[in-house]
């Protein structure tokens, strides 16, 4: 269990926990909030949050997910205040299979975080839940509130919009 008071051992613990997980929260936040300057405000939220409980802490291997979650739903918390959309796309928006085009899709992670954040929010926050935080569909459905069938189709309607806006970019690019 971690034991923090205020010495010079807890702030250097806090300190190196801070440079440890840093980056990765702020990413996390990044994905969710689509935006760098609030990502960075709700990582230091987070921060706070993490040093304010680390008492209630009991296992410290636990600290990477837990860390996670208070993340994603701090990150949650403030797009609620913006309340993203959950739009439905054309039904006619049609996406070649991967078998028949000779597209090579060699994109860098920029250009694909960049259309990641293009996408509106409601498919941002699902699509990023997903794939980069390994979230199961029922725990996004019970972060953000919404109905488990509602973050299934955000979430298959948001690929196939990522996919094109990418496949659209490669055609762009010859």
């Amino acid at each position: 269990m971690f034991l923090f008071h205020n010495d010079k051992k807890s702030e250097t613990l806090r300190r190196e926990l801070y440079q440890l997980h840093y980056k990765r929260i702020y990413n996390t936040c990044l994905r969710i909030v689509g935006n760098p300057l609030d990502a960075e405000e709700t990582m230091q939220d987070v921060f706070l949050k993490l040093f304010d409980n680390l008492e209630k802490l009991k296992n410290e291997k636990a600290f990477y997910s837990w860390s996670r979650t208070i993340a994603m739903r701090m990150s949650i918390d403030r797009m609620r205040k913006s309340k993203p959309i959950f739009e439905q796309i054309d039904d006619n928006l049609s996406i070649a299979d991967e078998e028949e085009t000779d597209y090579e899709l060699q994109l860098s992670v920029e250009t694909i975080q960049q259309e990641l954040n293009n996408l509106p929010d409601g498919y941002r926050i699902i699509l990023s839940m997903r794939l980069f935080d390994e979230c199961e569909f029922k725990k996004i459905a019970e972060m953000l509130q919404i109905n488990e069938s509602t973050v299934r189709s955000q979430y298959v309607r948001g690929r196939k919009k990522l996919v094109y806006n990418l496949k659209k970019k490669l055609i762009e690019n010859e």
